[in-house]
């Protein structure tokens, strides 16, 4: 199980894997909205707010693995 969770952590600290961090972030969101409204009813604001929040924490992600902190 060890060997299984530094292989994954070291895959989701490529820049694919935080694009597939990103794309799942984006489906919690998206679904988190759909708890309150029906999927016809989401206005652009729902669709960019979880856009944007998927970006940032992608992104960020991203961005603190490239940095050299030790």
């Amino acid at each position: 199980m060890s060997k299984f969770r530094k292989k994954m952590i070291k895959y989701l600290q490529t820049f694919w894997g935080c694009l597939a961090f990103g794309v799942l972030m984006f489906a919690i969101f998206l679904i988190t909205d759909l708890t309150y409204v029906s999927l016809n009813t989401l206005g652009w604001r729902d669709w960019l707010g979880s856009v944007a929040g998927a970006t940032i924490l992608s992104v960020g992600m991203f961005t603190l693995n490239k940095l050299n902190l030790k």
